[in-house]
């Protein structure tokens, strides 16, 4: 089947993360693009707030709605669907951003529950988000996923092994779910920028990378536009910038082993003040 334009103006687009950073960024183009009815969810309800009051200004005539939410919680995604039920909308447009990041040792600083966190949100969240909207865009025949990968998905990260690793999975899992649905009218698309100025602790969307800064620092707003993009195209990986691109062909001819240990040099090893989480928006 071929895919059809996106009908923004008669698009309903749910972003996880939307209060903030690069989910705040796509929820701001998807608006400008016109899209008519738009579900913000983030954890802080303050910040949600604010971004949503700040997207009714920005896009007059668009419907904001809500969710102040835990997305790592196990039973959020059903509330978040019966949420969006009760306002009698159906999701055309999902937009999985939502992260967590801290820069530790994985067998002495990070705690259980932070680690477990981490697969819940950054995993579990995503596929159970999926699972309940993606079968009713199928069966219409037209609507779309895009997921805010990360370049360390490429590659093993020392001091954010979880973030990089759940980073790979959101990688891989798109791709095959695009193929999958490449009959069926459904875009599944997957954005993979880098260190961009935001929010998020974590290598890949704010946190220093020592001397590979040099590659560049983007900004949300410039993300948002090439993701965006890349939902209408339905690109299977879209690396946000020429010097992210490059990087990741020079990196892609080292083994594994290799890679870690000089990402783990240019990086360094955490401090104590390092010790901080971000995310979810």
């Amino acid at each position: 089947m071929k895919l059809e334009d996106i009908d923004y103006a008669r698009s309903t687009a749910l972003v996880t993360g939307g209060s903030s950073g690069i989910g705040r960024a796509i929820a701001f183009e998807l608006a400008a693009r016109g899209v008519r009815n738009m579900v913000l969810v983030a954890r802080g309800p303050e910040k949600l707030a604010k971004a949503a009051s700040e997207l009714r200004q920005s896009a007059p005539g668009i419907d904001v709605r809500e969710i102040s939410i835990d997305l790592s919680k196990h039973d959020a995604p059903a509330e978040v669907q019966r949420q969006v039920q009760a306002w009698g909308w159906q999701v055309d447009l999902l937009v999985n951003d939502a992260g967590l990041a801290r820069k530790q040792l994985f067998a002495k600083d990070m705690e259980t529950d932070v680690s477990l966190m981490t697969v819940d949100l950054m995993i579990r969240a995503v596929i159970d988000l999926s699972l309940r909207f993606l079968p009713p865009m199928v069966e219409r025949g037209h609507g779309g996923i895009l997921n805010v990968c990360s370049t360390a998905a490429y590659n093993p990260v020392p001091f954010t092994a979880m973030y990089a690793a759940s980073k790979a999975f959101m990688l891989s899992w798109s791709q095959a779910v695009r193929e999958e649905n490449r009959d069926t009218g459904v875009r599944v698309a997957c954005i993979v920028p880098g260190v961009t100025e935001t929010n998020l602790d974590g290598d890949g969307h704010g946190e220093r990378r020592g001397v590979l800064d040099a590659v560049g620092i983007d900004q949300p707003e410039d993300v948002a536009k090439a993701a965006v993009d890349a939902l209408e195209e339905n690109a299977a990986q879209s690396i946000v910038g020429a010097n992210n691109k490059l990087l990741q062909v020079a990196q892609g001819l080292l083994p594994d082993s290799i890679k870690a240990r000089l990402i783990s040099k240019a990086r360094g090893a955490p401090e104590e003040s390092d010790n901080i989480g971000a995310g979810q928006g």
